[in-house]
């Protein structure tokens, strides 16, 4: 065992050992010393349970054995990086369980070398993200969904920032609609907002500064031709995101509308 370090002036540093065994010790990410050749010298509790392998099985095992055939590729090109030169690396991958299930895991690895600078080992730093992995799928396929069935239907998308200026429009353009008349703009601030009043204009800012739902709000706006096109819009109630900065004054914040409009 190493006597303790006490930088001059300073309290004493844990020797390695201590400092080690407290990290192998924590429960919430895996630990792993891997050899240079990629097999497995020590583990932590952590990293069994997520694997779902005793220490001892782990301990037989290479990093090939539990990575999945699709990211074999991109763990060797991490490894030859280390290998070249300083620093940690950080990168998302598939590892595989006992059973054969896949997870997603976050690994920060690094190597260590010794005295004379020859490599001696990876240490790496295991985060299951599964979970993570999985709402980011489901929510790419959900938007993928509503684009292909706005494109498909007579509606518009539109989302608004916190100023209630237009900051995107899907499908507008095949109406004969260019959203570029739209986009930094709110509808007053539009081109020909046709027939209706001042006070009706008013009434319906006054609403959305209430975040309050509305439908069937008409109102025109010229297409590419510079023809007047009518136009009807609604939106659900509860869909601002974030905090209006004019609301509660700090920076960085802000709100979103979202809503779908009908010609």
């Amino acid at each position: 065992m190493k006597s303790d370090k006490r930088p001059q002036g300073g309290p004493a540093v844990p020797n390695d050992d201590a400092l080690f065994g407290s990290l192998l010790s924590q429960t919430t990410v895996g630990v792993a010393v891997i050899s240079p050749e990629g097999g497995f010298l020590r583990v932590n509790e952590a990293l069994c349970r997520m694997l779902g392998y005793g220490e001892q099985d782990l301990l037989q095992k290479n990093v090939r054995d539990v990575t999945h055939a699709d990211d074999l590729e991109s763990t060797q090109e991490i490894r030859l990086e280390l290998l070249a030169g300083p620093g940690a690396r950080v990168h998302e991958r598939r590892y595989l369980r006992k059973d054969g299930s896949a997870l997603w895991v976050r690994v920060v690895g690094a190597l260590v070398r010794d005295g004379s600078g020859s490599p001696q080992c990876f240490v790496a730093l295991v985060q299951d993200i599964t979970e993570l992995r999985l709402a980011q799928d489901a929510l790419k396929a959900s938007e993928s969904r509503f684009r292909r069935m706005v494109e498909l239907s007579s509606d518009w998308y539109w989302v608004q920032d916190e100023n209630f200026r237009f900051v995107q429009l899907s499908g507008v353009e095949k109406r004969g609609i260019d959203p570029e008349a739209f986009i930094g703009k709110a509808r007053w601030e539009l081109q020909g907002p046709g027939s209706l009043p001042e006070k009706a204009w008013q009434q319906h800012r006054e609403k959305l500064e209430r975040h309050e739902a509305f439908s069937d709000f008409v109102y025109t706006a010229p297409d590419n031709a510079g023809e007047m096109r009518r136009r009807a819009d609604f939106r659900r109630a509860g869909q601002f995101q974030g905090i209006p900065r004019h609301r509660q004054g700090h920076h960085g914040q802000s709100a979103r509308a979202e809503g779908v409009g009908r010609r």
